[in-house]
């Protein structure tokens, strides 16, 4: 629909399949078309053909739908001044986009303009995604080999290489269900970043090397020195910035891996993006975008791989003071750690929780009797803190 080709054509019916992949355009000469189509093709209908009226359009849905067609288009002629109604429902029913034009739309300039995008998504993801796709699935590949796919697609496998990761999420907490119009805007945004990064690195004469997930895109980074690779990355936050600017019903978080020590670290890295985008997106910094290398202790979490030894060490410091918070008001674990991220200091403890000096001192030698820890120790703050960390990446529910 960004074609140019297509600047009056509307959709009428069908939003509901508009994931369905274009195999071909396929202008409808024949009554039926059954034994002609293969499943996916995107069907041209022109309003100028003979015997062409509303039941006829009503069996092309029909017969559409049961070959898995990609969608209609209907070119409005000196037949259809507008979509009949019962065709509308027709295609809305089976989930068929069904697009519309008034009058004369040149099926020679949308055959040529589509199929010329297939070719290039084609070759794209050949070349491209598929790169991305091997080097985090190829934990077998030998360097000769990794080094061999970065040299077919023109990169040198001397290169610095880093992850970035966009996830976009609604900014509403509470809206959980995504509607068609919200899937709309997902991919709408989507569209924006992949269309800033091409137009970036193709400035830069470097090749878009990137996976498109269904709320996220992956990018692998190169340049020649450490100090280029930061200037795209920053050049990149500043993308995501002006991005974020112009949606306020979503955020749109990026993060970066650390600069890969060799190019065969790429699901390493993969893996270190996605985790500081987890701890974005659980906003447990003010920012929208960050480096692995700057998220401080929580890198020690990433290099945990027992889950289960680091619940334990978080339940040993907070688990009876999350049960005692149950059973009453105290707000014991909030006030802890406030009481630590103040660094123990008493006054601004107290102005950050607006309780008078005596109500945090009752509070804090509840925790102690509750946890049998001293929270004025210097190790007993540090396993506190270590246990917060945990706690902020896996909270009790």
């Amino acid at each position: 629909m960004e074609l140019d080709i297509f600047h009056n054509v509307k959709l009428k019916a069908g939003r509901r399949g508009l994931d369905r992949t274009v195999s071909w355009v396929y202008a409808k000469h024949t009554k039926t078309i059954t034994e002609w189509v293969h499943g996916g093709e995107f069907i041209l209908v022109s309003g100028y053909e003979y015997g062409i009226d509303e039941t006829e359009l009503l069996k092309l849905v029909e017969e559409a739908a049961q070959n898995d067609l990609s969608g209609i288009l209907v070119e409005g002629g000196i037949n259809f001044k507008e979509m009949p109604v019962s065709v509308i429902k027709e295609a809305d029913e089976r989930e068929l986009p069904l697009f519309f034009v008034r009058g004369v739309i040149s099926f020679l300039d949308v055959t040529h303009d589509v199929l010329a995008l297939i070719m290039e998504n084609r070759y794209l993801k050949i070349q491209n995604v598929s790169l991305l796709d091997k080097l985090v699935n190829g934990a077998s590949l030998s360097q000769k080999e990794v080094d061999n796919l970065f040299c077919g697609t023109g990169i040198s496998p001397d290169s610095c290489f880093m992850l970035a990761v966009f996830k976009i999420s609604n900014s509403d907490a509470q809206s959980e269900q995504q509607t068609a119009d919200q899937a709309d805007a997902l991919i709408g945004i989507s569209r924006m970043l992949q269309k800033h990064i091409a137009s970036l690195f193709e400035q830069l004469g470097k090749s878009t090397i990137y996976k498109l997930n269904l709320a996220s895109v992956d990018y692998l980074l190169y340049a020649d020195t450490e100090e280029g690779l930061i200037k795209l990355a920053d050049a990149l936050s500043q993308i995501n910035a002006n991005v974020n600017a112009e949606h306020h019903d979503y955020d749109i978080y990026l993060s970066f891996s650390s600069i890969l020590s060799e190019s065969r670290n790429v699901l390493n890295g993969l893996n270190e993006a996605y985790f500081t985008g987890t701890l974005l997106m659980k906003k447990i910094f003010p920012d929208i975008s960050k480096h692995f290398t700057d998220i401080g202790s929580y890198q020690m979490l990433f290099y945990a791989e027992d889950k289960a030894k680091l619940l334990t060490f978080r339940d040993q410091y907070l688990q009876k003071l999350y049960e005692a918070d149950l059973e009453g008001t105290s707000q014991l674990m909030e006030t802890l750690h406030v009481f630590l991220q103040q660094g123990g200091n008493m006054m601004q403890t107290s102005k950050t929780l607006f309780i008078h000096r005596n109500t945090l001192q009752y509070r804090l030698e509840r925790i102690e009797a509750i946890t049998g820890r001293n929270v004025n120790a210097h190790a007993e703050r540090r396993d506190f803190i270590n246990a917060f960390l945990i706690h902020d990446l896996f909270p009790y529910e």
